[in-house]
């Protein structure tokens, strides 16, 4: 699998931010956002390994709305693997990562929350459509996540953000739902809220570093 990992220039950051681009998209989509977020993070951002006419995705669809499920059975097994083979290749720990997404790539983000136990600290997850049933028996205690959505998005409504918020609470996570006026974009609201939802994270992650 095709990606891309920046080391940060602070060399005392232990924070990792971990991308997923969306439909039609590659690794250095989301660099931006990741920026935002935090300046100071590595970041680790993974390329899509399927094609759907020409359009770069985390798993195939049958349908516009309807997923593939061995597909996404498939890919989302695949994608564990490499972020755990990653994280020991690049030396960083997922429990001090976050994973950002966007369309596609918060759907296949919140498919590995709800079914393996990564154990990272959160994921800011972007106009995200999760429709299907397929959730594993691990909890997520210890995650914050944080959904945003645009009111006007008819291609991942707001109500789908919900109904994935529900999901994720019932397995322990603490969940967060943000929505913008606009449709399916990345709004600068969004970045701005994903940065204030974001700094409690980072500092949290620092505080552990200093008990250590």
């Amino acid at each position: 699998m095709k990606h891309l990992y920046i080391k940060s220039r602070n060399e005392a950051a232990k924070e990792t931010l971990i991308l997923f681009h969306g439909t039609g998209g590659r690794e250095t989509d989301l660099l931006d956002v990741a920026t935002t977020v935090n300046s100071e993070a590595n970041i680790l951002s993974l390329r899509g390994d399927v094609d759907e006419n020409g359009h770069t995705r985390f798993f195939k669809r049958l349908t516009p709305t309807q997923y593939d499920e061995d597909s996404l059975k498939e890919e989302g097994g695949k994608i564990y693997g490499e972020l755990k083979k990653l994280s020991e290749e690049y030396n960083f720990e997922l429990e001090k990562a976050v994973i950002i997404g966007y369309s596609n790539g918060a759907n296949i983000g919140a498919y590995l929350l709800l079914n393996y136990d990564l154990n990272v600290k959160g994921a800011m997850l972007m106009h995200s459509a999760y429709r299907t049933d397929t959730i594993g028996t691990g909890m997520l205690f210890d995650t914050d996540v944080l959904l945003t959505a645009g009111a006007q998005d008819m291609t991942a409504t707001a109500g789908e953000a919900y109904t994935l918020k529900r999901k994720l609470e019932n397995k322990g996570a603490k969940v967060s739902v943000k929505l913008t006026d606009g449709g399916h974009e990345i709004s600068p609201m969004e970045l701005m809220e994903g940065h204030v939802w974001y700094m409690p994270i980072k500092n949290s992650i620092r505080d552990e570093d200093k008990l250590l």
